[in-house]
C-alpha cells in the first residue's frame, strides 16, 4: 500500500487548526474549545481531496512565551511534527490579524525545507478576502483566505499544496497497523509515560499535572516486524468530577478509542491500587466486548512496601473477582521494568482465537461440564443444555440452547464461563454468552 503523505496544521492557539482538522478529517478528532491551548499533543487522522488520501497532524499552539510549563513541550511537538510531515499548512488567523508569534512560526515553516501553504483562517464569506493582506508582510506570497468552519477556500488551499509535493518519491510502506492497543485509566496514572516507555521516544507530553493529555493520539510502533497502533487516552473520570466541557470530551474521546481498538490497556496507580474508579472503568471495558490486560503502574514505588505481586493481585480479585480472567502485569514506565513484556503479552492476547471455535469441540466440552454438574432443577423443571456454538467472533459470543433458557441461574453460567476459559485457554479474552430456547 502507498504511504500517505502527512500533512501538519501549524499555528499559535486559538486560530482555528483543530477546527480545520476536523473538518478535514470529517470527524470530531480534535477538541475545539475557546479556551487557548486546548491542543497539546499531535493528534493523527485520515483525509482525503480529491481521491487522494493523505494523513493529517494537529499540533498544539505555538507560543513564545515561557510562562506555561506545557510551552517547551509544545514547541518540541510542533518541531517533531515538521520533521515527519511531507507538507505543511500554517494556518493565521485573518480577523485577529498578524501576531508576533505569527512572525516566529514562519521562520521555523520555512526552515523546515517542507512545502507549504498558508491559510488565513476566519475569511468566512467573499467579504472578508481582503483580510490576507496584512500577511503579505510577513514575506508570504500566496495567502488562501479560508474558513475552516464551513469549508470556504480549502480545496484551493490543498491543491496548491500537493501541486507541488512528488507522490512518486514518498516511498512505499506498510505503515498500516496489524493490531491496536488503546491506553487506558483515571488521570495522572502514567498512561503517557507508559506511551513514550514502549516508544522509547517522546511522542507525548508528560507532566506531573493530572489531565495533561487531552486528545486520543495514535502511534505506530514496529515491534517484531508488526505495526502495532497505540492510542493514548485522556483520563477518564467519574462524571460528577468533570468540571468543564474539555474533560467530558476528552472523556468521550477515551470511549471512542476504546471501541476502535483491538485490546485496552487498562492503567492502575500501584500506590493507590485498584479503586472503584478502575472497577468502573474495566466493567465498561468488559461490557463493551474488548480484551484487556490491566498494568499496575509505578511498582517501583510499591514494591518497596514488602507487599507481594501475588498479594496484591488478590486484593485486587476481591475488589472485582472478574480481573482473575485479564491477565496482571507490574511494571514502571519510570524504570522501564517489565515495559517490554506489554506488547508480547498483548500480541498474544490479540492472536488467540483467532477463527470460531470448533462446533464439535464445544459440544464435546459442554458435554463434560454437564456431566461434572448438571444445571439444578427449578420450579420442578429438568434443565437439559442440548448444544452449543459460537455465534460471533470477536467479541466472542456463544450460544446455548436449553429446553428453558429462562430457568438458567446466573451461577450456572458463571461456573460455565469459568470452563470455557479453563478449557480453551481464553485469558484476556471478553466472553459473552446467549441462552436460547433449543
Amino acid at each position: 500500500m502507498a504511504k500517505k503523505p502527512k500533512i501538519a496544521i501549524i499555528g499559535r492557539p486559538n486560530v482555528g487548526k483543530s477546527t480545520l482538522f476536523n473538518k478535514l478529517s470529517g470527524k470530531r478528532t480534535s477538541i475545539v474549545d475557546q479556551l487557548e491551548g486546548v491542543t497539546r499533543d499531535r493528534v493523527y487522522a485520515s483525509a482525503e481531496w480529491l481521491s487522494q488520501e493523505f494523513n493529517i497532524i494537529d499540533t498544539g499552539g505555538f507560543v513564545s512565551s515561557n510562562e506555561d510549563i506545557f510551552n517547551k513541550k509544545i514547541k518540541e511537538q510542533i518541531s517533531a511534527a515538521l520533521n515527519e510531515c511531507h507538507g505543511i499548512i500554517f494556518l493565521v488567523d485573518g480577523k485577529d490579524g498578524l501576531n508576533p508569534n505569527d512572525n516566529l512560526l514562519s521562520k521555523l515553516v520555512r526552515k523546515s525545507g517542507k512545502n507549504f501553504v498558508m491559510g488565513v483562517n476566519k475569511c468566512d464569506t467573499p467579504d472578508h478576502h481582503h483580510r490576507k493582506d496584512q500577511f503579505f508582510d510577513i514575506g508570504f506570497e500566496n495567502p488562501f483566505p479560508i474558513s475552516a468552519l464551513n469549508g470556504a477556500g480549502i480545496g484551493d488551499m490543498l491543491d496548491e499544496l500537493f501541486e507541488h509535493i512528488d507522490f512518486n518519491l514518498i516511498a512505499k510502506s506498510d505503515d498500516e497497523e496489524d493490531c491496536s492497543l488503546s491506553i487506558v485509566g483515571m488521570p495522572n496514572v502514567g498512561k503517557s509515560s507508559l506511551l513514550n516507555a514502549l516508544l522509547q521516544r517522546d511522542q507525548a507530553i508528560v507532566s506531573d499535572i493530572a489531565g495533561t493529555t487531552r486528545d486520543s493520539l495514535d502511534t505506530i510502533i514496529k515491534w517484531h516486524g508488526k505495526n502495532i497502533k497505540v492510542i493514548d487516552t485522556a483520563g477518564l473520570r467519574k462524571k460528577s468530577k468533570m468540571d468543564t466541557d474539555i474533560e467530558f470530551y476528552s472523556s468521550l474521546r477515551a470511549m471512542d478509542s476504546l471501541l476502535r481498538s483491538n485490546l485496552v490497556l487498562l492503567v492502575v496507580d500501584a500506590e493507590k491500587g485498584f479503586t472503584k474508579q478502575e472497577k468502573s472503568i474495566a466493567k465498561e471495558v468488559i461490557k463493551k466486548g474488548k480484551r484487556m490486560i490491566i498494568l499496575v503502574n509505578k511498582w517501583d514505588l510499591a514494591s518497596g512496601t514488602n507487599v507481594s505481586a501475588e498479594l496484591y493481585k488478590e486484593d485486587m480479585y476481591d475488589e472485582f473477582k472478574d480481573l482473575r480472567h485479564y491477565p496482571i502485569l507490574f511494571v514502571s514506565a519510570l524504570t522501564k521494568r517489565r515495559v517490554s513484556n506489554i506488547l508480547e503479552v498483548a500480541w498474544d492476547i490479540f492472536i488467540k482465537q483467532r477463527e470460531k471455535l470448533s462446533t464439535k469441540k464445544l459440544n464435546e466440552w459442554v458435554e463434560r461440564a454437564v456431566r461434572n454438574y448438571p444445571p439444578p432443577a427449578k420450579l420442578g423443571k429438568s434443565i437439559k443444555l442440548k448444544f452449543i456454538e459460537q455465534v460471533q467472533l470477536s467479541p466472542p459470543i456463544f450460544a446455548v440452547f436449553s429446553n428453558y433458557p429462562k430457568l438458567i441461574s446466573v451461577q450456572y453460567l458463571r461456573y460455565l464461563h469459568n470452563q470455557l476459559r479453563d478449557s480453551f485457554d481464553l485469558k484476556g479474552i471478553t466472553i459473552k454468552f446467549s441462552v436460547r430456547k433449543g
